[in-house]
């Protein structure tokens, strides 16, 4: 059946923002995607996720980009939805609230708290220093408006570029099962759950992929998946930028597609996060695994699920049909009062927001954390207690916060004073695409708290879905969620979820309430607001701005040294390296740098083969007396073409001048 083109109502046009064709059933939808760098400063910043202070950037391995969609009904263009799936650690919500100012300001109410999405990933090889909190700032290093600001343009660029492509089309759905891409890191809690529940399920994590295929009237136009699986491939011993696996099968899906990130509107594929919070790709459960290096595990649990998505991608069959509908709501949880149809155990409340011993102790199987802790620990210690605030200077727990949390002995409490060290309202999203439920959390969830959560939801919908993801890490962050069996036994997860025992069903309630207001057709209600911290956080400044000059009669990109080796030529599996004079990567801290360039000498002229957006390319920058040195590396893939090739080295340097190295000529025969 053909599509009919009529004119749209003027209102519609405005919103809209340039002319569409509304259509018939065949194109039900509007579809648009967006893509922009988000990449972080590269070095001599603290490195989020893993909390540790000497773990901080040294370069740059592959880009951090923000992947957006736009969805909206083709008959009713103000029904919409956005969803983001960004290489970040976490989606501090106030990048939420800066991203939706801003679409305000060019689209009006078009795009709102109530159907925007924004998810990380959840890398862990990305640089913090995002945060707003006092706390959080304390665990990053620092708040850098510089940084925010680019994640915040960035990801609004990416929403304007999708919404600019908006055009009639289809969305396809498909599923896939991957075998051995992830682990469940915490069995000693998931065994805790009760045994009937556990012989539902074949697997002791999530190992299904859920994709969306989306096809507009140009042709397809991207692909959205969701799987579980912890982005701490790239272990702690890592220094280089990265989106870990997800950055990896994203990168290599849209090069597969014809995606080279040179111009607007290419092939966009995203890796999103779902409820991943004792899932890990250290299949060894030892930190490692199953490759001999992180790089190597890196790839190939990129691999599994970028196999999985080609998979399901061509097999993309059921057409998501029906509205979009949406409801948002924000939530203090604090002292949050669940119905005992949530908890099975009475009526509960949450409680204030604090850290437990065995949040310190790290996950075991993720490389662990401070030796005075342990994964387990559930008896509050009076010589940890003193040594906590001697050392750290950290708040004193109050009794009633204890025993509200128990038996999680307290590390520090972070929900109490005005304003407490870590903002308490939550916001929970559920939105409905076709027969698509899709439930966004702050959170990380753990794989049988996730399988309540989808339950709950799902049996509230009834026929208005029939089927359900988890968009974890979204629209803020929150710790972890692990159900109240596994929160009793205090593993790294029960540790580090938040707001006590009883959060899985406060979850559950809030969603369920989400969930009938869909089905009713009523819109959900509350008083509560996030607290603004904008513009309160004290700067810091970007790493490397103080005063540095290369030696006198060296120019920025002069070569340091040719290429490492000397070799008289190279073939495919080797790496080349040269280094050059350069500038700290803050002294214009931009987004739209190549810092590397693969060229490749072709008989009409150097041809650009690799940058470094590509998992083959490294950049690394050490401090050399107070000058900056960059050394670029290429590991030259076995399908590249014989012949010669040279590394491009550019930056900007202090004085604001940009600059460009040329290594030698280096001969590559592919044997």
């Amino acid at each position: 059946m053909k599509s009919r083109c009529r004119k749209l109502p003027f209102l519609l046009l405005i919103l809209l923002a340039s002319p569409v064709c509304a259509l018939d059933a065949a194109t039900p939808y509007l579809v648009g995607r967006g893509l922009a760098d988000i990449t972080g400063p590269l070095h001599g910043m603290q490195m989020w996720g893993f909390g540790r202070a000497d773990q901080v950037t040294e370069g740059l391995h592959i880009r951090q980009r923000s992947r957006a969609f736009v969805v909206a009904q083709a008959e009713d263009p103000a029904k919409r939805l956005v969803f983001v799936s960004a290489d970040l650690g976490s989606i501090e919500h106030h990048i939420t609230l800066a991203v939706i100012d801003r679409l305000r300001d060019r689209y009006g109410d078009a795009y709102t708290i109530k159907n925007v999405i924004l998810s990380a990933t959840h890398t862990h090889a990305g640089p913090g220093g995002y945060w707003h909190s006092r706390l959080d700032n304390g665990f990053d290093g620092g708040f850098y408006p510089e940084y925010f600001e680019a994640i915040v343009s960035g990801i609004t660029s990416s929403i304007v570029e999708a919404h600019e492509d908006l055009q009639p089309g289809n969305i396809y759905l498909a599923k896939k099962r991957i075998a051995n891409a992830g682990a469940n890191r915490s069995m000693t809690a998931y065994l805790e759950n009760p045994q009937k529940e556990r012989d539902q399920y074949a697997a002791n994590t999530p190992t299904e992929m859920t994709l969306l295929k989306f096809v507009g009237n140009s042709g397809a136009i991207g692909a959205l998946n969701w799987y579980a699986l912890h982005p701490t491939a790239m272990n702690f011993y890592n220094r280089l930028v990265s989106g870990d696996h997800k950055g990896y099968a994203s990168w290599r899906m849209e090069q597969l597609r014809g995606n080279r990130y040179t111009e607007k509107n290419g092939f966009v594929a995203a890796f999103a996060q779902a409820d991943a919070g004792d899932v890990t790709p250290n299949t060894n459960l030892d930190n490692t695994g199953p490759g001999k290096t992180d790089f190597e595990t890196t790839k190939i649990m990129g691999e599994r699920q970028l196999q999985a998505a080609l998979a399901a991608y061509a097999n993309a069959s059921e057409p998501l049909a029906g509205p979009i509908k949406t409801r948002q709501i924000y939530v203090d949880l604090r002292d949050y009062q669940i119905d005992p149809r949530f908890t099975k155990a009475g009526e509960q409340t949450t409680c204030p927001s604090a850290y437990g011993y065995s949040f310190a102790g790290g996950s075991t199987e993720d490389g662990g954390g401070h030796f005075l802790f342990r994964e387990g620990m559930t008896e509050q210690s009076f010589v940890l207690d003193f040594l906590i605030r001697w050392l750290a200077d950290a708040p004193r727990w109050t009794e009633r916060v204890r025993r509200c949390q128990s038996p999680k002995p307290i590390l520090f409490e972070t929900g109490s004073g005005e304003p407490p060290l870590q903002s308490q309202i939550r916001s929970v999203t559920l939105a409905l695409v076709g027969q698509l439920a899709i439930l966004a959390l702050p959170a990380e969830v753990t794989t049988m708290a996730g399988r309540r959560l989808k339950t709950a939801v799902m049996q509230e919908l009834g026929e208005l879905a029939t089927h359900i993801v988890i968009a974890g890490y979204a629209n803020g962050y929150a710790g972890y969620v692990t159900t109240p069996e596994e929160y009793l036994v205090q593993q790294y997860e029960g540790g580090h979820t938040l707001h006590g025992r009883w959060t899985l069903p406060a979850y559950q309630q809030i969603a369920n309430g989400l969930a009938s207001g869909i089905k009713a057709g009523s819109q959900t209600t509350s008083k509560t607001v996030y607290d603004d911290w904008r513009g309160k956080s004290f700067a810091t400044s970007l790493p490397g701005r103080e005063n540095r000059e290369i030696p006198e009669r060296v120019n920025y990109g002069d070569l340091y040294s040719k290429h490492r080796g000397h070799k008289p030529e190279y073939s495919g599996g080797e790496t080349v390296a040269a280094e050059f004079w350069s500038s700290h990567p803050t002294d214009a801290f931009r987004t739209d740098v190549n810092y590397l360039r693969v060229e490749h000498k072709t008989n009409s002229g150097w041809k650009t083969v690799a940058t470094d957006s590509d998992w083959s390319t490294k950049v690394r920058w050490r401090s050399e007396n107070g000058a900056m040195v960059a050394t670029l590396s290429w590991h030259i893939p076995t399908e590249v073409a014989s012949g010669e090739y040279r590394l491009i080295h550019a930056g900007i340097d202090p004085h604001g001048a940009e600059f460009f190295g040329v290594s030698g000529e280096i001969r590559i025969e592919q044997r």
